[in-house]
């Protein structure tokens, strides 16, 4: 895993000079702590850095041919890059490396822009082509790994955080003020938008050419739209251990984050299937029963006899890493598990440089309850102010306390707006509320929704179901889950790897019908009838968890530090929100607790951005509250019970 960085100049313009884009690879070294070069000739400017897995010797970026005519830097893994560089060495070219980087190489000699759709891996790279002065950008079809670019009179700048882009292209950093509804709204920002003005993300699927005049945007893969196409669970269970099996590739040793759910747990049982002989597992704990997964994890460890190592997260260290995190998570994104996650990257960095999870599961299989509560509204045999009671009901329970807004979204009509609304942090209604008046517009329903509008127009003719599953493997998927572990993982030096994203099991596993991957009763449940042997049955009988977070007990209840951080004049003068509206979300006023914890964490993270990218670009990440000018670490009152 690395990063990568780079710019080309327009016709007759020079492009960065070597002081910026040596700035700029030195913010990405925690990407690639193992190595890093630049290339500089005639207006275009590559930066590396290096996290070795594969050919630790030889694998150093940018990568060229024969007569450095094509030059290319890249950031991920090529799952089928043997089979690749047997078809080039048969066709004539010549290696000089065992890594994957060289395929990309010989590859675009042989095949042009066709070399993407080739390519079975996770990846974003840049691809130089000096004779006919072009330049290719790719980014893989889930969106596993991030390529962030902007365009400014002087040229294309493109990089694996916005960071890098900023300071390679000297664009000045500012706010995207249109894109703070949709933020808050459901706590990250759709592609091609990002939070930064001027800094777009290329969206997963895509590729971008710049031939020094113009920019072409391109997509290059889509999620089947065929009839829908019934799968048993032994048909399924193949592509799963191919899956494993083909990640299984390293020069280094291997690792699982298991968090004691059906997703991690079957990934440990399938790479000990294919034939890993050592796995560590990793999982992290709270000292808050509620919210442990530990002794599920440390069971399904001993089953599956992997070397397991275990972490216990303290309110300290939950606080302690949020500056840090916000300025690796250079684009914010307000998920709590977000902290837990980056403690335990870290923790598992002391072992292994490759770790396995079980991400995409969800999205793919139907694992969220609102896959299930979607299914029953389509039935309707239930009334909908039925359902709503149900669920009231269940959010009176300790364990089921975000329930109550799920209340809220089954009583939304509109069907998409509904969609959006299932995690969100605020309403569109709260939103226009809290939101200074000129930005009211950006909170407009049909705003809100038009991110989602955008990626389902090309399936307008799938049925809800498998609509609304393909509108989270566009959106929610890349842009919060995919994004949120990349930046984690990469912040420890750590490189993750998503079986269940494999894009040949993905276009099989979208053709079953909705109903055949998440029905009324149950989610996943193909997925858990193919791994069954696998996974201990006390794994597959717990309910649905998530990466739960007792947050009121790690953060709220220090009320006046975060008073004093949101509502100082600093915050204030952005002019982004009304400050009575948010004086009284931060003290409470007419609002549940499980709802405003969750929406004064995404104000946090959001103010935390701004202080770390916004109001001082900064180059390397801070140590703690005071140097983001926080007044104060901010290490919160002892937490009282929650009942």
């Amino acid at each position: 895993m690395c990063g990568i960085v780079g710019g080309v100049s327009v016709a007759n313009r020079n492009g960065p000079d070597r002081r910026l884009i040596e700035q700029a690879v030195s913010t990405l070294r925690h990407r690639g702590p193992d190595d890093s070069s630049i290339h500089i000739d005639s207006g275009v400017s590559f930066g590396h850095t290096r996290l070795s897995i594969i050919d630790l010797e030889h694998g150093s970026q940018p990568m060229m041919n024969e007569d450095s005519s094509v030059v290319a830097i890249y950031n991920g893994e090529i799952w089928n890059f043997q089979l690749l560089r047997r078809e080039l060495l048969n066709a004539g070219h010549q290696f000089r490396t065992r890594s994957d980087t060289e395929v990309l190489v010989h590859g675009y000699e042989e095949w042009g822009d066709g070399l993407v759709s080739r390519l079975h891996g996770m990846f974003a790279f840049a691809v130089w082509d000096k004779r006919n002065e072009r330049l290719l950008v790719a980014r893989d079809r889930l969106g596993k790994k991030p390529l962030y670019f902007a365009r400014t009179d002087d040229g294309l700048f493109f990089g694996s955080d916005a960071r890098s882009v900023l300071i390679v292209s000297g664009i000045r950093p500012e706010v995207d003020r249109d894109a703070v509804a949709e933020f808050l709204f459901q706590r990250y920002v759709c592609a091609p938008q990002t939070l930064f003005k001027g800094v777009e993300k290329l969206p997963p699927g895509h590729l971008l050419t710049f031939d020094r005049r113009r920019v072409q945007v391109e997509p290059y893969w889509s999620i089947p739209v065929d009839e829908p196409e019934p799968m048993t669970p032994d048909e399924l269970r193949p592509l799963l251990r191919d899956a494993v099996q083909q990640r299984l590739m390293s020069d280094v040793p291997l690792g699982v984050l298991l968090s004691g759910g059906v997703d991690s747990t079957a990934i440990l049982g399938l790479m000990r299937e294919a034939g890993a002989e050592s796995v560590a597992s990793f999982t992290i704990g709270f000292a808050d029963k509620l919210y442990d997964e530990r002794p599920i994890a440390r069971l399904a460890a001993t089953r599956l006899g992997s070397d397991h190592h275990e972490l216990e997260v303290s309110a300290g260290d939950f606080v302690d890493a949020l500056p840090r995190l916000a300025w690796f998570r250079d684009e914010p994104i307000a998920e709590p598990s977000e902290v837990p996650l980056y403690l335990l990257a870290e923790f598992a960095q002391r072992h292994v440089k490759v770790v396995f999870s079980g991400e995409g599961g969800d999205e793919l299989f139907g694992g969220y309850p609102k896959y299930r509560a979607e299914a029953l509204l389509r039935t309707h045999l239930v009334p909908t102010a039925v359902v709503q009671g149900a669920v009231r009901v269940l959010a009176r329970r300790r364990s089921y306390r975000r329930w109550e807004r799920a209340a809220e979204t089954i009583g939304v009509r509109d069907q998409l707006l509904r969609w959006a609304h299932w995690f969100r942090s605020f309403s569109p209604a709260e939103l226009r509320q809290l939101l200074a008046p000129s930005l009211n517009p950006s909170a407009a329903d049909e705003v809100l929704t038009q991110p989602l509008r955008r990626v389902l127009k090309p399936y307008e003719g799938l049925d809800p179901g498998r609509q609304m599953l393909v509108g989270d493997l566009l959106t929610y998927l890349p842009d919060n889950m995919l994004a949120r572990g990349d930046k984690v993982l990469m912040a420890a030096s750590i490189e993750g790897r998503m079986p269940l994203l494999d894009h040949h099991l993905v276009e099989r596993v979208c053709r079953i019908p909705a109903s055949g991957r998440s029905g009324i009763l149950n989610g996943k449940a193909i997925l858990r009838r193919a791994i069954a042997d696998l996974v201990p049955p006390e794994v597959l009988r717990q309910p649905k968890r998530g990466f739960p977070v007792p947050l009121t007990r790690l953060l709220l209840q220090g009320s006046g530090q975060l008073a004093g951080l949101l509502l100082s004049e600093r915050s204030l003068d952005r002019g982004l929100f009304e400050p009575k509206r948010l004086q009284e979300l931060i003290h409470g006023t007419g609002i549940s607790e499980p709802q405003r914890e969750l929406q004064l964490f995404t104000l946090l993270s959001l103010e935390l951005w701004l202080r770390a990218n916004i109001d001082d670009l900064r180059l390397e990440p801070p140590r703690s509250f005071d140097d983001l000018g926080a007044g104060g670490s901010l290490p919160f009152e002892a937490p009282r019970a929650v009942a």
